[in-house]
This record gives C-alpha cells, structure tokens and sequence, in this order.
C-alpha cells in the first residue's frame, strides 16, 4: 500500500491546526493516506475544540507578548507549542482505521513509540500519550473528518516549563511555580532524555522506516496538491477570526465565574471541574430549580457525531434539575457519541457534585 509523506517548512499556529483539514478532505475523496512533518514557526497557545479560552489561556500574558491563541479542530488540553515540538499528522481513510480509540492510537502511534525507542529511551504507550520513565514526551489526539481520520501528535524536542506556564491561566503566582514545576516533572524531552535535540531530517527518516515497516506501507515523498493549499490558506485565515477562536465562550457569555454563587433564593451560577479519565468543566445557571444555561468544557476528544456537546447543551436547558440524569441518558442513548475521556455516567456525577454544592441545595 502506498502512502505520501510530505515534510513541510515550518508554520504559523493557524496553519498548524488546519493542515490536516485540506489533507482530509483529499483524502476523503479517494486521495493516498498522508503522513506529515513539520514544526512551528513561532509560539502560540492552542486551545482544544472543547475548551472555554477564559478558563485555559493567561490572556494579559498573551497579548502583551503577542502569543497567538489558536482554537484548533481536536479535542484535549490547552497546549502551548513551540519550535521545539516536532509535529506530526496521520490522515487515513475511515474504512481502515480501528473504530475504538485505544486500538486507532495503538496501531498508529506504535511507530512514534519505536522512533523515540530507537534513542534508546524506553518509551511505553499509555492511552493516547507516549511516555518515558513515566514522563509524557509525546501527546496525540484524534478525529473524524468527513470519510477520514485525523491522528494529530507531537514528539517533545526541548521544552521551557516557566514560559509554558506564563501562558496558561491559574489561580495565583504561587501555583504558577507550582505548575512549572509539575510540568518540569511529568512532561519530559529528546533534549532532557539524552542531552541533545536529535537532527529533524534523522528523525523523518527513523519515522518512515518505522510507519512502513509496522503498518506494512511505502511512502513516497511528496508535497500537498495546489487545491490542498488553496483550502489550506482558506482555512486558516478562518481560523484567525475570533468568533472562531472565543466560539465557547461567546456561546456562553454570562457563565464567568470558576466558583458557586448563589445570587438570589431561585438563582445561583456553579462551576465544577470534575475528573474522569479526561477533565470535565461545567458551568450552570440554575432559575427556579431548572436549568437556565448550561457550558460542559473540556480537555476530551469527541470523535463523533459533530456539533454534539452544544445539542446536549441545549438539550439540558429549560429541564428541572431532578430529570438532569434522564435527560443525559436519553441524549447519549439517541446519538451514541464516540468520546474518549468521559461517559455518561461520569457526566451524571459531575452534575451531582454540583447539585450537592451548598449554594445549589439553598435553592433547590
């Protein structure tokens, strides 16, 4: 089977995150399956698809230093990327690609964890992220577009926790430290690893030699058709527009606060951060023991169908808290998502714990 490996110059962040639209859509249409290398041209903070940019991104920081903060198509976490990433994306038709997403990114991803192995690092799969000694090096997500699939990922060449830190939002200075710390501890790179960044032109070839010999493939080197480029231009000047990028938060305006209050004895707005196996952030505005507005965010990978979280955003609207539970089943039973990071049933406890929270219980 014949596959195009394209290494590309490096990129602005909203070219970054379009890429692998153009690419898909070639491929959608009957176009080779596609791997592509390239890296950023400069920083910019990548906010995932499911994410609120209030709740994420350090915005004076950003603005003041003129660090672009991008909304991309993918699910997962806020992500500052720099020129020390080297990035990666897998476009494939639908048909081939194992429809679980822990089989899709064990069939895909094992020839990144071979690459980084060949260093001599012992470099494990641990769900969509590869780790050594524990440590992330390698973070990937992973989506439908038309009639393919996008896997989307990055090998850590270097990595500045204290500028990382700077862009993302917390709560104090003192946790800033703490968080560069934490990111100095669990994220790790080629160049902490073995005490050098490995040459990107070595690495493209060890990558190609491992996809063709796991996956049983021979690429040939190519670049992206003009139609590629022409919608890959397109997309990204979209992507600059900021109803795009603050999409979230415009939808929900009046739910900015990160704590419970109650506001009169039928009103209270709530916000709950609530860990299943990805981070589930849910804001409610309860009127008269229903719900007035609701915004379910997040670091998760919603693969399918499209436009799901707001139908089940809107959906929870207007409905009285008892029947919040029902209402949840009843969605995800007509719709069957494809979600890596929470269930239903996880969903359900997150909306208890608010339910529970003693600013809510006053008015319900």
């Amino acid at each position: 089977m014949s596959w195009r490996f394209a290494a590309l110059p490096p990129q602005d962040g909203y070219h970054m995150v379009t890429s692998f639209v153009s690419v898909a859509d070639y491929v959608s249409r009957g176009g080779k399956d596609t791997l592509m290398v390239f890296y950023a041209k400069e920083p910019f903070v990548n906010v995932g698809v499911n994410q609120e940019v209030w709740l994420e991104v350090n915005l004076d920081f950003t603005k003041q230093h003129n660090i672009p903060v991008v909304r991309r198509d993918l699910g997962g976490g806020t992500v500052v990327i720099t020129p020390g990433e080297h990035d990666f994306f897998i476009v494939i038709k639908q048909e081939e690609a194992p429809s679980d997403p822990q089989s899709l990114y064990k069939k895909y991803l094992t020839p990144i964890v071979n690459v980084i192995r060949s260093y001599g690092l012992d470099a494990q799969l641990r769900d969509q992220d590869i780790v050594v000694n524990g440590k992330k090096i390698s973070g990937n997500g992973a989506m439908t577009y038309e009639k393919a699939v996008v896997i989307a990922g990055n090998i850590l060449l270097s990595f500045d926790a204290d500028f990382v830190s700077k862009c993302i939002k917390v709560p104090s200075e003192k946790f800033r430290d703490k968080i560069a710390k934490d990111m100095s501890e669990w994220l790790t790179s080629m160049e902490k690893e073995l005490g050098y960044v490995p040459d990107r032109n070595e690495l493209n070839k060890k990558i190609k030699e491992e996809f063709e010999k796991e996956l049983g493939i021979k690429f040939e080197d190519s670049s992206l058709t003009p139609e590629e480029i022409e919608l890959w231009d397109k997309l990204a000047e979209e992507k600059k527009r900021e109803e795009w990028i603050y999409y979230k938060d415009n939808r929900h305006p009046d739910l900015r606060t990160d704590r419970c209050v109650k506001i009169s004895s039928a009103v209270a707005v709530c916000h709950v951060d609530y860990k299943a196996r990805k981070l589930i952030r849910i804001t409610v505005k309860i009127v008269n023991k229903k719900i007035d507005e609701v915004s379910i965010s997040g670091d998760f990978f919603l693969m399918s169908p499209k436009g799901f979280l707001d139908r089940l955003e809107d959906s929870l609207q207007g409905i009285e808290v008892s029947k919040i539970n029902e209402k949840i089943d009843e969605v995800f039973s007509s719709e069957k998502p494809v979600i890596f990071g929470f269930t239903a049933d996880d969903l359900k406890k997150a909306f208890e714990e608010i339910l529970n929270k003693p600013e809510i219980r006053e008015i319900i």
